[in-house]
């Protein structure tokens, strides 16, 4: 069984920690570790990291996800059971776009420490699926989980409106417009197009990737998962802009 880990952890001692009670508990998984550079406390990233990556996994992986600014708080860890996958982790919208949920169940295991729920309830927990252990004995079944308010995209009169989902480790901006808008507004490859960000309005070529542009230029491109990135080739467009996720997006064609 596959046991992948996303934390904002880095390069630290706390990874160590969860993967020896994950092999402690399950010496049978594969723990696969996704990423543990999440930037610190960034919930929204890992929501979008945990949307981009998971579903390449093969069916029954269980997905740790610990991004918890709020350890030790009221914020609820949860156990998520969908029709492909398992996943465990704090209930503070890292898992947003988790779609075909079968059951949810809110984790009552006690932890050691007030600090590190990681290692003391969510590793753990994931070890335990890996077992066969059903969801249900981890504690009681809830109805809904915590999800980011994000805006759907839309397009009007010509204007396609979003916002910042995040930002990747590059610095490239990534939006919740999907290349499908793009094409319904007439926005092609080639075109220059104004954009409205936090106040302040820019004109920029959208164009295939990012070697398109010259080194150091600001350009606008559909990424990997279909969604219009602000980028600088061989640069950080977020530094650049000074941008986080969750700011107000709106482009157009330049006419």
């Amino acid at each position: 069984m596959i046991v992948t880990l996303t934390t904002d952890f880095g390069a630290s001692e706390y990874v160590g920690a969860m993967k020896g009670v994950i092999l402690s508990i399950a010496p049978e998984a594969r723990v696969v570790d996704i990423t543990h550079g999440i930037r610190s406390f960034d919930v929204r990233h890992a929501a979008y990291v945990v949307k981009s990556v998971c579903p390449y996994f093969p069916s029954g992986s269980i997905h740790v996800v610990v991004v918890d600014p709020g350890v030790g708080t009221a914020r609820r860890g949860v156990a998520i059971e969908t029709r492909d996958y398992y996943y465990v982790g704090p209930d503070n919208g890292v898992f947003t776009f988790v779609r075909n949920i079968k059951r949810v169940v809110e984790l009552k295991l006690e932890a050691k420490s007030k600090t590190f729920h990681g290692r003391d309830i969510f590793a753990p927990v994931a070890a335990r699926l890996a077992n066969g252990e059903d969801i249900t004995s981890f504690g009681e079944e809830v109805e809904d989980i915590v999800r980011l308010p994000i805006a759907e995209a839309r397009i009007s009169k010509g204007f396609v409106t979003g916002e910042v989902l995040c930002v990747d480790v590059f610095g490239n901006v990534i939006t919740n417009i999907p290349q499908s808008l793009l094409t319904k507004a007439n926005i092609n490859y080639g075109d220059r197009i104004r954009v409205k960000l936090e106040g302040r309005e820019l004109e920029m070529p959208f164009l295939e990737s990012y070697g398109f542009a010259s080194p150091g230029e600001l350009l606008a491109l559909v990424g990997s998962e279909g969604y219009l990135e602000i980028a600088v080739n061989q640069g950080r467009a977020s530094e650049r802009l000074s941008l986080k996720g969750g700011e107000k997006v709106e482009i157009c064609a330049v006419c």
